[in-house]
């Protein structure tokens, strides 16, 4: 395989745009077109197509890009160390914002950075999932809800579920509650869509509670503020600090949430490895 044109076609992966990706590489358009081309014959598949005005990759046109990042870094990594020099390419961790804030920290700070950079990614679970998949991201972590076959996956840690309520709310010296206790309550919540609004509103749902949006809120630190504030009562992951004012109560009858790792079966990196052991001792 030509590597030149490999490389030149995970810069035009990311842009999906000729004129872009040619202005990065200092090269014409017409010869990436050439290098995209050669490349394509090469591996016997179209890498890209065009959707009205637009290009879009192939799968196989994914599947090559992800492979041309890998091998990029890879190669980055050996230099640096034939070179005895700092690696230069970053490793790249995804999470979403809750997992950074109260779950991920210590790790971060563990992690030897002044021997391979460290790049923190916030993105949304499936964004994390898609970012490991195409190897824009060496490592993610997410609450993943659905089988995935083409990565490796590993239980990072279970969480429960916590109903934060003012000290003086009616429910604050219970030890533990159910999803009908909430009923007639009004809830801060997370978007519609979002993973753990369906499983809320599931187990809320099936123990017969009426309950009321009181705000939708994007993120733990946003809801926990929005609790503190008084503007209803909210159910986060168990990691979640409790603000002042507030008490935590237990919530049983709704699943845990499972927290992931993700990484790509392809050989991994040293500083990968050492991420994840990391990890694992969480």
């Amino acid at each position: 395989m030509n590597y030149d044109c490999l490389f030149s076609f995970v810069t035009f992966a990311e842009q999906v745009n000729f004129t872009k990706a040619a202005r990065l590489l200092h090269i014409t358009q017409p010869a990436l077109h050439a290098q995209i081309t050669k490349l394509a014959d090469e591996v016997g598949f179209p890498l890209y197509r065009r959707e009205g005005r637009a290009l879009q990759l192939t799968e196989e046109g994914r599947r090559l890009a992800a492979y041309g990042r890998e091998v990029r870094a890879r190669g980055a990594d050996v230099l640096a160390e034939l070179r005895n020099e700092k690696a230069s390419a970053p490793l790249v961790l995804a999470s979403g914002q809750g997992a950074f804030l109260h779950l991920l920290g210590a790790v971060i700070q563990k992690f030897p950075k002044e021997r391979w950079p460290l790049q923190l990614v916030s993105l949304s679970g499936p964004e994390t999932v898609r970012a490991v998949r195409e190897a824009r991201a060496d490592v993610g972590v997410a609450v993943v809800t659905e089988p995935i076959h083409d990565l490796e996956s590993k239980t990072l840690r279970r969480v429960g579920q916590l109903v934060l309520v003012p000290r003086g709310h009616r429910l604050a010296k219970r030890r533990r509650l159910s999803p009908a206790d909430l009923d007639s309550e009004r809830l801060v919540v997370a978007p519609e869509g979002s993973p753990h609004r369906r499983m809320l509103g599931e187990a809320l749902a099936t123990a017969g509670a009426r309950w009321s949006v009181a705000v939708e809120a994007t993120g733990w630190g946003l809801m926990l503020e929005f609790a503190r504030c008084g503007i209803g009562i909210a159910v986060v992951n168990d990691f979640c600090p409790v603000p002042r004012g507030l008490v935590g109560v237990k919530l049983e009858g709704v699943p845990d949430v499972e927290y992931r790792v993700l990484t790509r079966p392809q050989g991994r990196r040293e500083a990968q490895e050492a991420l994840l052991g990391l990890l694992a001792r969480l």
